[in-house]
C-alpha cells in the first residue's frame, strides 16, 4: 500500500488482489467458511484522499455512481470503527476514484477500507500498531487484514490471520476483468466444501523462490466452477486465457470471480498477452505486476 502526504492531505493507493490458490476447507459455526489461500497485491490500484474535516463528520465521495457513499460502503465503517477505537472527535472528508472493478473477486471494497485504516491513522496522528489495525481489518471484512501485510500472503480463518510471504522477484500477470460480475454470496451458497481438500502444497515455496513455471502448476481456484456455473459468459474468458498457449505459465479465476487473470514470464509477455486480448466483448484487460 502506498502512502502520500501532499498539500495537507493523505492519499492511499489501494491494490487489488489475485487469489493464486483459494481452497475452502469447511463451513464454519459462524457462517463463514473457513478457507486457505495465497494472494498477492498488484498495480491495479484504487486512490483514496483524505483531508482533515473539523466538524467531525465524515463523508465520502465516489466517481463510481453505482457505490454507496454512506455505512454500506466498507470505507465509511473503517473510518467509524477507527474514529471510535481512537476516540477521537475528529472528522475526514474522503474522496474515492475507483479503478478496480466490483464483482470481479480483486477485492476493491476490501483494499479501500484497510487504505482508509492506514491513512487515517496519519492523518489523526494516531500511531496505532499492527496488531490495533489488525483488530479493527479482522471486524470489517474477509480480505482487509491482507492489505495490511502484502504484498504476498498465506491468509486462514474468514481470511484473517495472515502470514506474510517474502518475495525475491516481481511476479507478471494479464487481468482480463469481464463485463459481467458475480455475486459472492451466490457463489458461496453454491458452494459444497470438498470430503478432501485440496493441500497448498509447495506454492508458497514456488512463490517465494520466483519461480513462475513451477507456480502456475500449483494454481487452483475452488470456487471458480460454481463461478462459471452462474455466469457460463466467463467461458469464453477461459478459453481466451488458454488460446494463448505459451505465452501464459498458467491462468486462474481470481477469488469469487469474475476477473481471470494469467501468470506470464516477464513483463514482456505480459504485455504481449495483453495486446492479444484486446478482443470485442471481452471486458478490460491490462498488465499488471506484484513486486516484492
Amino acid at each position: 500500500m502506498i502512502v502520500h502526504d501532499r498539500d495537507g492531505a493523505i492519499e492511499v493507493e489501494a491494490p487489488a488482489k489475485l487469489n493464486l490458490f483459494l481452497e475452502i476447507l469447511g463451513k464454519r459455526p459462524d457462517g463463514y467458511h473457513e478457507l486457505e489461500t495465497v494472494m498477492v497485491a498488484v498495480d491495479l490500484r484504487d486512490t483514496l484522499r483524505l483531508v482533515d474535516d473539523p466538524s467531525g463528520q465524515v463523508s465520502l465521495e465516489c466517481d463510481d455512481p453505482t457505490l454507496p457513499t454512506d455505512e454500506d460502503n466498507l470505507v465509511v465503517r473503517a473510518a467509524l470503527r477507527l474514529k471510535d477505537r481512537a476516540g477521537t472527535m475528529r472528522g475526514v472528508r474522503i474522496e474515492l476514484k475507483k479503478r478496480i472493478p466490483s464483482q470481479a473477486g480483486l477485492a476493491g471494497g476490501s483494499s479501500d477500507a484497510a487504505a482508509t485504516l492506514v491513512g487515517l491513522d496519519r492523518l489523526w496522528g494516531l500511531g496505532l500498531g499492527i496488531e490495533a489495525l489488525d483488530e479493527l481489518a479482522s471486524g470489517l471484512g474477509s480480505d482487509v487484514n491482507f492489505f495490511l501485510h502484502g504484498p504476498a500472503a498465506v491468509c486462514r480463518g474468514r481470511g484473517e490471520r495472515v502470514e506474510p510471504i517474502n518475495l525475491k522477484a516481481p511476479l507478471h500477470f494479464v487481468l482480463v476483468c469481464p463485463p459481467v460480475g458475480v455475486s459472492t454470496a451466490d457463489v458461496y451458497r453454491a458452494l459444497v466444501p470438498p470430503p478432501r481438500p485440496r493441500p497448498m502444497g509447495g506454492i508458497v515455496e514456488a512463490l517465494a523462490g520466483g519461480k513462475p513455471a513451477e507456480l502456475a502448476e500449483l494454481l487452483f481456484n475452488r470456487l471458480q466452477p460454481i463461478a462459471e456455473s452462474i455466469r457460463p459468459e466467463l467461458a469464453r474468458v477461459n478459453k481466451a486465457l488458454a488460446d494463448l498457449g505459451p505465452l501464459l505459465d498458467g491462468h486462474l479465476m481470481s477469488g469469487s470471480g469474475s476477473a481471470f487473470f494469467g501468470l506470464c514470464r516477464d513483463k514482456d509477455a505480459a504485455r504481449e498477452a495483453a495486446n492479444r486480448l484486446q478482443l470485442p466483448g471481452l471486458g478490460q484487460v491490462r498488465a499488471v505486476t506484484c513486486d516484492p
